[in-house]
């Protein structure tokens, strides 16, 4: 199946502008267990914008947590400004371009180092990713655990590895699709239907994201397992969203 846009797609950033649009992204940030909210944002990362990408570089990873995932996982994160409705009938598509490269990353290990293309709704916490590394291309399917909104027993994760060759540096071309009359959502790559599933909750509407990661368990890895001079560069090009017009969050 054909990704091509349809006519009624628009781009949402095609990073012409020499720095990353502030209109468009800002840095994430949530809150904690604690209650304090945390900026996705890594010491290290190095950002280049203008040239029809935005490539950002941390090498190595510095933002590190050992007790909580919402502090360790994400090293730098951007959502766009804008959330976009979900049609009550077709569907809302995200479509982008994504290169990664990843630097002493564990080989096939799915969460030591990795880039992602988000599509997330902190309002039911349904997380929609896809993620790559230097070997594998995988999607993420999860609720997250927020407090007040989501409890820790609706909370799960499920990683998919998709059958997509990839290399080190090598761009491919990624859609996530949902569908509200059917509570459904789609990964394709490089046009092809990679994965679907179906969500327990409905969504009115969902946030792009760009990231870099290290999200090993924290319980099960040691400090020095997981902080191993490890880091990762991305480059995205060419978001276009279908099916909706922009709304401001």
């Amino acid at each position: 199946m054909s990704t091509t846009p349809a006519p009624t797609a628009w781009t949402y950033d095609d990073f012409t502008a020499p720095v990353i649009d502030s209109d468009r992204w800002e840095l994430l940030r949530v809150p904690g267990p604690d209650g304090v909210l945390h900026t996705y944002q890594d010491r290290n990362a190095r950002l280049h914008s203008g040239d029809g990408g935005f490539e950002m570089s941390i090498v190595p990873f510095s933002r590190f947590h050992d007790t909580s995932p919402i502090q360790n996982n994400a090293k730098q994160m951007y959502r766009s400004v804008q959330r976009f409705l979900v049609p009550t009938q077709g569907e809302l598509r995200f479509e982008v371009n994504m290169a990664v490269r990843t630097y002493g990353q564990v080989p096939y290990d799915l969460l030591d180092a990795f880039g992602t293309v988000n599509v997330f709704d902190l309002e039911t916490g349904v997380v929609f990713n896809v993620a790559a590394t230097n070997d594998t291309i995988y999607a993420v399917v999860e609720r997250l655990a927020l407090p007040g909104i989501v409890r820790s027993d609706e909370h799960y994760v499920h990683r998919v590895v998709l059958d997509v060759p990839t290399e080190p540096g090598r761009e491919h071309h990624y859609a996530i699709t949902y569908r509200s009359d059917s509570s459904e959502a789609a990964w394709y790559v490089d046009g092809r239907r990679a994965y679907w599933a179906r969500i327990p909750v409905p969504v009115a509407g969902f946030h792009a994201g760009m990231a870099l990661f290290s999200a090993r368990d924290l319980a099960r890895y040691s400090r020095a397992e997981r902080e191993h001079g490890q880091g990762a560069t991305a480059r995205w090009s060419g978001w276009t969203i279908d099916g909706c017009a922009p709304t401001v969050r």
